[in-house]
């Protein structure tokens, strides 16, 4: 890792007055590029998944739109003795963990502070990462800082916390925040773009050849990317925090909502506290949650806390049918 930091590093030697560079005095491979308004020798990129066209690690290939051509940015994650990461064989950004090992998980480099992320003990895709970021450049490439929900993790699969959330660096997948294509790695085997939803906010999404080939909670539609790509049924990835609103998490719904997630679906909408006691009914008391969902959504209004745990008692919600008699806790996912 140390060799390569003077290939990144600023014109040492260029004698050049402050505040300029010789891209002819850059090492090969780099050139002259700005950031955060410093002019330095910097090493150009084209990838954050080929080894061939991306950044050594510790770095990530950025595209500022500012400068003509990505470039590698370092990290700012460090060690808890304040040095930069140090690369491992294993154990780091997006390495499989065993969830039900639980956070401080043996597949993971708990030395440098890489933890165990999944959604439960069962997760299968749960992977190494690292917890309390601040910003994107606190995580590896391909992984930004969100924000999820304390419960349920790695360590249990209940719902036992609500309006608890933390910031952890997750991996890019749909509806991930992003600014450029470079943002977004493959997904599945798919290239994924950088697109703007309904609000303007700029999200990754994975190319598709049919609605089977996204989430539940999107179609594949045409957005002027070149490609079909997948695309939000509810035309958002965060909404307004309003009944069946898309959230990330319950700091997406406002004081008096959660973030809640079916348990045939994808999606992740917001669920709002009644103003009394629902009842045990199908349909909720009447006056005790609002009559209708946003707009656009085809769901039905229930308060089922009493039969689905993913949503506490005396909580309004979307409901969908599936078949004659079932139905699962979402508004975006299409009845079936």
């Amino acid at each position: 890792m140390f060799a390569s930091i003077p290939v990144l590093a600023a014109c040492a030697s260029d004698p050049a007055p402050a505040g300029s560079c010789d891209s002819a005095r850059c090492a090969p491979g780099n050139t002259c590029l700005p950031l955060d308004g410093e002019m330095k020798c910097r090493k150009t990129c084209s990838s954050n998944s080929d080894p061939a066209t991306s950044c050594p690690f510790g770095y990530t290939c950025t595209d500022t739109q500012s400068a003509p051509q990505p470039f590698c940015v370092e990290s700012t994650a460090l060690r808890a003795d304040g040095l930069p990461l140090e690369k491992k064989a294993s154990g780091q950004w997006g390495a499989s963990c065993q969830a039900h090992l639980g956070i401080e998980n043996p597949g993971c480099d708990t030395e440098q502070g890489f933890y165990c992320y999944g959604r439960s003990p069962a997760d299968g895709e749960a992977y190494c990462t690292r917890y309390d970021c601040e910003t994107d450049r606190d995580c590896g490439p391909g992984f930004w800082c969100g924000q999820v929900n304390q419960t349920p993790n790695v360590q249990t699969g209940k719902r036992t916390t609500f309006g608890i959330v933390q910031n952890v660096c997750l991996r890019r997948t749909f509806c991930s925040t992003c600014t450029v294509d470079l943002d977004c790695p493959p997904l599945g085997g798919r290239p994924q773009h950088c697109i703007e939803d309904a609000s303007g906010a700029r999200i990754c999404s994975p190319e598709c050849d049919g609605h089977q080939s996204c989430p539940t909670d999107a179609r594949c539609a045409d957005v002027s990317v070149g490609t079909k790509v997948c695309y939000p049924r509810s035309t958002v990835c965060v909404g307004d925090g309003s009944l069946c609103s898309p959230c990330r998490s319950d700091a997406d719904c406002g004081e008096d909502g959660i973030c809640v997630k079916g348990q045939y679906t994808t999606e992740t909408t917001c669920a709002k506290k009644a103003t009394g006691d629902c009842g045990t009914a199908p349909t909720p008391e009447p006056g005790t949650c609002p009559s209708s969902v946003v707009a656009g959504s085809k769901a039905t209004v229930r308060c089922l806390g009493h039969i689905f745990e993913a949503v506490p008692e005396n909580y309004c919600h979307g409901f969908y049918p599936i078949g004659k008699d079932g139905g699962d806790i979402g508004c975006w996912t299409p009845a079936r």
